[in-house]
Parts: structure tokens; C-alpha cells; sequence
């Protein structure tokens, strides 16, 4: 179906379909019985709402949300529809109540932390406590990192062709390169020799490619040149790299900033977990048990620091030779058995995909260069599903069920 030129009418379009969707429970409409959780338009034409699951018919409510999703889809102008149910997510441990003072937490063997070093660090914050008190950047509507609790996994070409992906669906994307060790956004989006420039009020202003608006410190700095900083500085660059770049603005903010995070656990991911108004993550894996066993340990710190973590991703799943036969060179199923010990939703499982190591080598993204191959289909998908997770998560945050309009 084409899309419409005018956008604001699609939104009407929806609304209206909202308003007379009758709610099986009450008999009001959904949005006077308060079921509507969220609703965004974008530019493209994709039309996604988040609604409110009822308390005692999961049945119902899987009906209502097929056949608002085909009603919506219907709708002229719109090109996909995505009905998502915002169900509450289960407590974290870091939703547990605290120990009493002066209690102690064992670490490792013969470790122990006081519950006062526990809150000097910003670990385990009682129920959200903490990250409800972190501003927001003004004209971004949801923050999401991308994070690999490992190094070689892949995790920058994901979180880039991630960013082009969701640019395709029709969002307006950011994207932080916030490895400051190892800058790769920059070869990845073709602007190795692109310089920012200062925009109103000092600010950086991002430099945009394949419709990501992009900043790393591979931009500020030669690329040969060692970042021997400790950890203080990095903090403080990433501090400002979040505040003091233009990202978004009133007339055309950003439906949502990626955050292509350093691996590991250490101070700058543990500095951007706790500072940043991070929305949600996603975690980048491959199969083997070795990198298997650190995202747990990602899991569990962000969990602490009640970040939620929308789900994960499998790259290097498996290599298809010419005949097509697959090939699991790190393993089968890993993380898919680990998503479901864990409780979350396994996103996608990716091949190990030269076309996808050219793309990024080049500074073309596949997504973007190839957008009907099949390595880029699969991001598609991805960006897909992390959006509608985010949705989901965004409405279980919410103090009470709204209509959101965002361009």
C-alpha cells in the first residue's frame, strides 16, 4: 500500500481505530478503559501500540491484539502494524528489598562488600531508585545499548547495521560510538575522514549517514592515535559525548539513540548503565560457552542496575557453505537455551555472513548498500523486534496508561 504524505493523518487514523475498539472487560473503548499503553506513527507509515494486558483473559486479549493488528494495518497510508501486550516484567534482584545496614554481600570467596560501599558504586538500587532520577536527554525519545559482555563477537557491526535497519523502518535513529578504545562506527558508516562541527550553544553536531546521526571519538581524534586515558577521563567523555551533542532537536527528535557500548563489564559500561537514561539493552553473543558465560555476568549488571534488558542477540549462529549446508563452527542453540534460563527473549540469530564483514569493512552497511539481500532482511526483522520489545518496556515503565504522538 503506498505511503501517505501526510502522517498526521495516519496518526488521526489510528486514534480513531482505538477509540472504536471496544474493550471485551469494561465494554468502554480502549482508550477510555485506560488499555492503550503507548502509540507511536513513524514517517515511514508503521503504525505500532502497546496495550495494557488485561488481568484475567490472556485469551481476550491475544484476540484483541490480532484483530486491532489487521485493522490498523488496513488503515490506508499505513505500510505495517505491530499490537504488542506490555506486560509487566518480573522482579530483578535488583527489585528485591535491601539488607539491613551494615549487612555484608559476598563477592567471591573470601570478598565481602558493605551494603554502604554497594550504594556508594550505585549497585543495587532498591526497585529503580536512582535510574528514575536520571534526566533525560531532551529531544531523544529512548536510549538502548548495545552490549557484549565480550570482546570479538560482532557487536559493532550489529549495533550499526541495527541503526541503518531502524532507519529504514522509517525512525529517526542516533547512534553514540561509546568504545572510546576502539572506535569502529566510523569505518563501519563510510566517515573515517569526517570532522564534526560546533553547532548552537556549543554543541557537537552528529555527523549523519545512511540516516543515522552518528558521533564517536574516532571523529575527534587521528585513527592511529592511542587512547591512553584511565578511568575518570572515559567516564567524563562519555558524560559529555551523551550531554553535549545535538542529538535530536524540537522540531525533529530522535525516536531512539543506540549506544555501541565498550565490552566487558568495567568502569565506562558500568558509567553509562548508571548515568545514562538508558531505555533498555540488547546483548550481542556468540554460541560457544565461553562467551555464553560472560553475559551472564552482563545480565546480572545491568539487572543490578536496573537496566532491562530487552533480549539477545546470537551473531556467528552458524556459516552457510554453497550448497547451502549450515555450519555451527561456535556451537548450536547456545543462546537460545541461556535466553530462556535467564528469562529473556532471544531476538535473532544471525549468520556469519561476508557480505555483511565487506559492508562494514567498506563503510557501507548491508542494510543500507543491499537492502534486499537476505543479510539484510534479517536485520530488518531485528530492528523490528527490538522496537516493539522496547515499546513493550517502555509501557510497563509508565505511571499510567497515555496516547503518545511522537514524529
Amino acid at each position: 500500500m503506498a505511503r501517505t504524505s501526510d502522517p498526521e493523518s495516519l496518526k488521526e487514523a489510528a486514534r480513531l481505530v482505538l477509540l472504536g475498539t471496544q474493550d471485551p472487560e469494561s465494554g468502554r473503548d480502549l482508550v477510555a478503559a485506560g488499555r492503550v499503553a503507548d502509540l507511536l506513527v513513524t514517517a515511514a507509515g508503521r503504525v505500532l501500540v502497546a496495550l495494557v494486558p488485561s488481568a484475567n483473559s490472556p485469551r481476550t486479549d491475544e484476540t484483541l491484539r490480532a484483530g486491532l493488528e489487521a485493522e490498523l494495518a488496513a488503515l490506508s497510508g499505513a505500510v505495517s502494524a505491530r499490537v504488542v501486550l506490555a506486560a509487566a516484567t518480573a522482579a530483578t534482584p535488583s527489585q528485591a528489598e535491601p539488607e539491613a545496614s551494615g549487612a555484608t554481600r559476598r563477592v567471591r570467596k573470601g570478598a565481602r562488600l558493605s551494603d554502604e560501599a554497594l550504594r556508594q558504586s550505585g549497585v543495587n538500587s532498591p526497585a529503580g531508585k536512582g535510574r528514575a532520577e536520571l534526566a533525560r536527554l531532551p529531544h531523544v525519545r529512548a536510549v538502548v545499548a548495545v552490549a557484549s559482555a565480550k570482546g570479538g563477537v560482532g557487536k559493532s557491526t550489529v549495533a550499526v547495521n541495527l541503526a541503518c535497519a531502524c532507519a529504514q523502518l522509517g525512525l529517526r535513529v542516533g547512534l553514540l560510538d561509546a568504545d572510546v578504545y576502539g572506535p569502529s562506527v566510523p569505518l563501519m558508516l563510510g566517515l573515517s575522514e569526517a570532522e564534526p562541527a560546533a553547532g548552537p550553544g556549543g554543541k557537537l553536531m552528529p555527523l549523519r549517514a545512511w540516516g543515522v546521526d552518528s558521533m564517536s571519538m574516532g571523529y575527534l581524534v587521528d585513527a592511529d592515535a592511542p587512547m591512553i586515558w584511565r578511568g575518570p577521563i572515559i567516564m567524563s567523555a562519555l558524560t559529555q559525548f551523551l550531554n553535549d551533542v545535538a542529538w535530536g532537536s524540537k522540531e525533529s527528535p530522535l525516536d531512539v539513540l543506540f549506544l555501541d557500548t565498550p565490552p566487558g563489564t568495567g568502569d565506562a559500561l558500568l558509567t553509562l548503565a548508571q548515568r545514562a537514561p538508558l531505555s533498555g539493552v540488547v546483548i550481542v553473543s556468540t554460541p560457544q560457552e565461553a562467551a555464553l558465560a560472560d553475559v551472564r555476568r552482563g545480565v546480572a549488571m545491568f539487572r543490578k542496575t536496573d537496566v532491562p534488558v530487552l533480549g539477545i542477540i546470537e551473531n556467528m549462529a552458524w556459516f552457510e557453505d554453497p550448497t547451502g549446508q549450515r555450519h555451527h563452527i561456535f556451537g548450536d542453540g547456545g543462546a537460545q537455551a541461556l535466553a530462556a534460563d535467564l528469562g529473556v527473549r532471544l531476538l535473532a540469530a544471525l549468520p556469519l555472513d561476508p557480505v555483511v564483514r565487506e559492508g562494514a569493512d567498506a563503510g557501507r552497511p548491508v542494510v543500507a548498500a543491499e537492502p534486499g539481500s537476505p543479510a539484510a532482511q534479517r536485520f530488518l526483522a531485528l530492528a523490528d523486534g527490538v522496537m516493539a520489545e522496547l515499546a513493550r518496556t517502555l509501557a510497563t515503565l509508565k505511571p499510567s496508561p497515555e496516547i503518545l504522538f511522537v514524529d
